[in-house]
């Protein structure tokens, strides 16, 4: 799906504040958690997630959801990440 369609997916799911997002290779964006369900779908390169002690690499294409208060550490690849972004209440 190209990036307008992606938009327009999550918005009819319910998803605000959709997004998208360039990040730089290798941007550590930490531990953290989000106030609203958030969902990210990989546009161009990886982004690696780490939850429970569990790691994962999702690349072009791919969808991660985190629900409230799920704690995890998220990490760009080396050609760096861009991916849409979106919240749900």
């Amino acid at each position: 799906m190209k990036t307008q369609e992606w938009i327009e997916k999550l918005e009819s799911e319910g998803y605000s504040n959709v997004d998208v997002c360039v990040n730089a290779a290798y941007l550590d964006f930490g531990e953290h958690t989000h106030e609203e369900h958030t969902v990210h779908v990989i546009l161009q390169g990886e982004l690696m997630v780490t939850t429970d002690s569990q790691s994962e690499i999702f690349n072009e294409g791919k969808r991660v959801e985190f629900p409230v208060g799920t704690k995890h550490h998220a990490k760009a690849g080396p050609e760096g990440c861009t991916f849409v972004v979106g919240t749900k209440s």
